[in-house]
């Protein structure tokens, strides 16, 4: 009867190896889910468009870190505005609050598009737009 022994430490090289097979897997999976959440705030297929400059777009981004000693992918952007736009702001967002002033009487804003200036005691906020948690599937093979 033939005996096999496991090398636990090769095992162990092979996962934690910066530039090995699980970690290049990872990278590439990691880049497709970035695509698909630069193609998700762009709008369509139901989505809406949140972003005027592409400057959120453009700022997503993939990392290859370690988590926990294995090499793991890091999606993202570093852009406060990207948070909002992904978890929704106002009676949307996670504090279920609308927007009011903090210092003055009303919210003075112009809307996109127009050059009349609108004053409000609050607004209701905007809906989310889960970018990056709507393109978590696109890592599946």
């Amino acid at each position: 009867m033939a005996r096999h022994t496991i090398n636990y430490g090769a095992i162990n090289a092979m996962f934690r190896n910066p530039s090995g097979r699980l970690a290049r897997d990872m990278l590439r999976r990691g880049l497709k889910v970035e695509a698909a959440a630069k193609r998700n705030l762009a709008g369509g297929s139901g989505k809406p468009r949140r972003i005027d400059t592409g400057q959120t777009r453009a700022s997503v981004n993939t990392r290859l870190v370690a988590w926990r000693g294995l090499p793991a992918a890091r999606i993202g952007s570093p852009l406060r505005k990207a948070a909002l736009i992904h978890w929704g702001t106002g009676i949307y967002g996670p504090r279920r609050q609308p927007i009011r002033p903090k210092r003055a009487k009303y919210l003075r804003f112009k809307p996109k598009g127009s050059n009349r200036v609108i004053y409000a005691r609050s607004v209701k906020g905007m809906k989310a737009n889960p970018f990056l948690k709507d393109a978590l599937p696109a890592a599946r093979d």
